[in-house]
Formats: structure tokens, sequence, C-alpha cells
């Protein structure tokens, strides 16, 4: 088990075929998460749970299942319009986005 602080790194990040892929995910990653944001802010919920279930789909094909299980979480509380946890799921989310990112940085 990693520290709640670890780096995260994808089950396929050493596997070629993905490299294009895992990149691609990487650059567009940060604007994910600023979107989800904004439909927080905006107050829609549905816009929150679609993005958020792209993201987990997306972020479990490309070997990153506990980012893929903290997106898939802030979908379900979206789902059940539950503001009051929507915040705090898309901090825990937030952070899970910016550690997944210095896992790929951290790549040789």
């Amino acid at each position: 088990m990693s520290a709640p602080d670890a780096p995260i790194r994808s089950r396929h990040a050493d596997d070629p075929d993905f490299e294009e892929r895992l990149e691609r995910f990487m650059v567009e990653l940060g604007e994910r998460i600023d979107l989800i944001q904004e439909e927080e802010r905006a107050g829609h919920m549905e816009g929150v749970a679609g993005r958020a279930r792209g993201l987990a789909a997306e972020a479990g094909g490309l070997g990153f299942p506990v980012l893929a299980q903290a997106a898939g979480q802030v979908a379900a509380i979206a789902d059940a319009g539950d503001g009051s946890e929507l915040h705090k799921g898309i901090v825990e989310l937030t952070d899970m986005v910016r550690r997944v990112r210095l896992g790929h940085r951290a790549l040789p």
C-alpha cells in the first residue's frame, strides 16, 4: 500500500503500447478536473456526474484503478444529488489527479 501523498503510476507505465495514450491522457487530465470543478461551482450535478464517469472509464482502461474509483465515487455522489459530500469528493479526486500527474512525470 502506498503513502497517501505518494505519486501514482499507471499499471501500463512500462508498456510502449500505452505510451501515446498515457501522454494524451496526462495532457488532458488537468483540464478535465478543472471542468468537473466548474460544473460543481455552477451547481450542475449531471455535468459533474457525466464528466466524472468519463474520467473513471478512461482512467480504468489506462491502468489507474484508484483514480477510476475516486472519479466513480464523485459520479455516484453527484447522481445522488448530495451536494454536501460532492465538494469533499471533488477535493479528494483533485488530489488524486495531482498524484497521478506526479507519477507520470517521475517516469524514466
